[in-house]
């Protein structure tokens, strides 16, 4: 299975606005439910770190269900 966008990962959740930015908080994301809305939706694009963090969010909840972890990650530089 070829790794899912933002996006996609956010649509194949089937989480609310809401859900997806309780789920991000409580990896240690800071940012506002609207902006991780946004971030999600791709009106709004993320840095690199911010978007890992959205991608573990998603992931989780995939894991949680059984299934693998299908939203893809960037590098971050070192």
């Amino acid at each position: 299975m070829p790794e899912l966008g933002l996006y996609e990962g956010y649509r194949d959740s089937g989480l609310s606005p809401f859900e997806l930015w309780a789920e991000y908080v409580a990896i240690g994301g800071v940012a506002e439910e609207l902006e991780v809305e946004a971030y999600a939706l791709g009106v709004l694009r993320p840095d690199d770190h911010e978007h890992n963090m959205i991608a573990q969010a998603l992931n989780e909840v995939f894991l949680d269900r059984g299934l693998d972890h299908p939203v893809g990650y960037h590098r971050l530089p070192r």
